[in-house]
């Protein structure tokens, strides 16, 4: 029901901004020049890692294999979206944050803000996506992730956890207006726990083990389970199986 409720809100201000009325403050983003940051947190004794990226509007592209703790290349061409980069260490764990300057809202006109980022494969992760009208990729295969929280506002988004899991991990997913496709594997076991909002979710290679509730095959003897969460908004939720 809340995210119903969240779906339609969306679709009213999507509305509001299409006809020239809103209620929030909004931005256009001219073409204006392509500004380049390089991102680099270095390794250090860290033994896990928390990892929040926050992207308001743009393209955003994630997976695995960095050298360091993250890298990678952000273009923006409007100063709102320069990024804040920020690594605290505390005891044995790492604290990073990735977001743009200042938040906003949908704008319309020519604009770049595109993340392209690589996250370790050495330490585990709780890792947390929040987008708003962007197109998110995560191509999470490789990564020890022991968490992941994604929360999608406007775009499509795909979620490649496709592959050979040594630990099983919970995944929250919140979706919003657009497609959003999860690729899950089949090799350990899968449990789905759906909540479905206005839109529409398909299971492809799922059964149906009780209401909202959807397995693979693998699940009732495997010893690693991926346990996901998810909540639908206005769109379409593709779940497969590789």
């Amino acid at each position: 029901m809340k995210k119903q409720l969240l779906a339609r809100a969306l679709l009213s201000s999507l509305f509001v901004i299409a006809t020239g009325c809103s209620a929030l403050e909004t931005i256009t983003f001219g073409k204006g020049n392509v500004n380049e940051y390089e991102v680099d947190i270095e390794k250090d004794s860290a033994r896990d890692l928390e990892v929040n990226l926050q992207l308001g509007a743009g393209e955003m592209n994630i997976s695995g294999g960095a050298s360091e703790w993250i890298t990678g290349n952000i273009e923006y061409s409007n100063e709102t979206m320069e990024p804040v980069v920020q690594y605290d260490l505390d005891g044995d764990k790492g604290d990073i944050v990735i977001k743009q300057k200042n938040k906003v809202n949908v704008g319309f006109g020519n604009m770049k803000n595109g993340w392209d980022l690589l996250l370790t494969n050495d330490v585990p992760i709780d890792l947390r996506v929040e987008s708003g009208a962007a197109d998110t990729n995560l191509d999470l295969r490789g990564l020890r992730l022991r968490k992941l929280k994604v929360d999608a506002g406007v775009g499509d988004v795909e979620v490649d956890l496709s592959g050979d899991w040594q630990e099983s991990f919970d995944v929250d997913i919140d979706t919003g207006v657009g497609k959003t496709t999860v690729i899950l594997p089949k090799s350990v076991g899968v449990q789905i726990k759906s909540e479905e909002g206005v839109g529409k979710a398909n299971f492809d290679g799922f059964t149906s083990s009780r209401n909202n509730t959807y397995v693979n095959e693998a699940f009732e003897t495997a010893d690693v389970i991926i346990t996901v969460k998810v909540e639908t908004g206005v769109g379409e939720v593709n779940f497969q199986l590789k």
